[in-house]
């Protein structure tokens, strides 16, 4: 019996040793002089216990001040310490920015959030409504629009193997054109009523973002830089186009270690195609925290669900937690890119986590290391 306890203490001893070994080897840029350098080093090098993980950016707002962490690498084949400037793909987290522009539209006057989207589309769409009940504005902002997640509506991976579905779906949606998008919404059959039920609408942004084109008269890519990029400085922000990867831009992947395609599709550019920086996003945190400006406090208010279970703001999840006060957050995941918002207004305070790599645990891992560093 003693020998066993003697055997285990050894086990245990080495497993521990052998971690700490693994977690320094970590490359980062924690200078690790207060507080909360010592709590985001311990929470990081936890979440970099998972061998797929490669490399993460971190920006944090704490009672008004900005702080900035990279951990890992920017790809796998040259190692090469990631910046506040590396860039990533945002993925949902992109469907802020449209659903803030739908905020300073309805602010300007040029639409109202229950208008009927048919009102803002050039041709008759008699099939976008149930039973009389018409999709509007404000359903494509809170995930109540009953359309299809993703367009073409129908089964494009058949019986493939499920390592194939990434490239199935870039070789799809790299030639799948604005025309497509318009002639297959001809198509959608509604299943429920508009507003009554929430789920995820890659399809519902993307027809967002057209439509703001024609309120505002003007491509989605400058209304993006004349009222986020410009005025906020955002250097590193841009839509991901085809050829046209910023220089910067970490190498994505998904669990197995294999380079995942971009998403750099014009149909999903609106949903999912913003590539920024935590430098960047930090600025649009600040922006976000500060509820005078009235884009961000009309898009912060919940408009579907209980706010104590996380209700859905202009396509943020708002929740009121235990003490009283708001979270406010987006989740965002691509092929090979995981991201995470959260921010507290009443406290100044939030957190941006921008990694390089996706698998099913990702995007709640980054949750949970957002809890432990950033919570109030």
């Amino acid at each position: 019996m003693k020998k066993l306890c003697l055997l285990l203490s050894f086990l245990t001893y080495t497993f521990f040793c052998a971690a700490q070994i693994n977690t320094t080897k970590v490359p980062n840029d924690n200078k690790l002089k207060t507080a909360l350098d010592s709590l985001v080093d311990q929470s990081v090098l936890a979440f970099f216990n998972n061998n797929s993980r490669v490399g993460i950016s971190i920006g944090i707002i704490k009672n008004g001040r900005p702080f900035s962490y990279n951990y890992g690498s920017t790809e796998k084949e040259k190692p090469q310490l990631p910046t506040a400037n590396t860039v990533y793909e945002l993925a949902s987290i992109t469907k802020t920015f449209g659903a803030t522009l739908l905020a300073k539209a309805v602010l300007d006057k040029k639409v109202n959030l229950n208008d009927d989207i048919r009102k803002y589309l050039k041709e008759d769409y008699p099939n976008l409504n149930y039973k009389g009940t018409p999709i509007t504005l404000l359903n494509l902002v809170n995930l109540t629009s009953g359309l299809p997640n993703w367009m073409p509506d129908k089964d494009i991976f058949g019986k493939a193997d499920p390592d194939s579905i990434p490239y199935i779906l870039d070789s799809v949606h790299t030639t799948y054109s604005r025309l497509d998008f318009y002639r297959d919404l001809h198509q959608v059959e509604l299943k429920v009523s508009p507003g009554s039920v929430a789920r995820h609408c890659n399809a519902a942004a993307q027809l967002l973002g057209y439509i703001m084109e024609g309120v505002y008269e003007n491509t989605y890519d400058n209304l993006l830089k004349t009222y986020f990029v410009n005025p906020l400085k955002m250097k590193n922000t841009s839509l991901i186009k085809r050829g046209k990867l910023p220089a910067n831009m970490a190498k994505g992947y998904d669990g197995k270690g294999r380079i995942m395609p971009v998403i750099d599709w014009d149909d999903l550019q609106v949903a999912a195609s913003i590539a920024s920086s935590s430098a960047d996003m930090l600025k649009y945190m600040a922006f976000q925290l500060n509820e005078k400006n009235p884009e961000a406090k009309l898009s912060h208010q919940p408009t579907f669900g209980k706010v104590e279970d996380g209700a859905i703001a202009l396509n943020w999840k708002v929740r009121k937690m235990d003490n009283g006060r708001r979270s406010v957050s987006h989740t965002g995941g691509s092929l090979g890119y995981s991201s995470y918002m959260v921010f507290y207004p009443d406290w100044n305070s939030g957190i941006v986590l921008l990694s390089n790599e996706a698998d099913q645990g990702t995007q709640n891992e980054l949750i949970a290391l957002a809890e432990k560093i950033s919570k109030p």
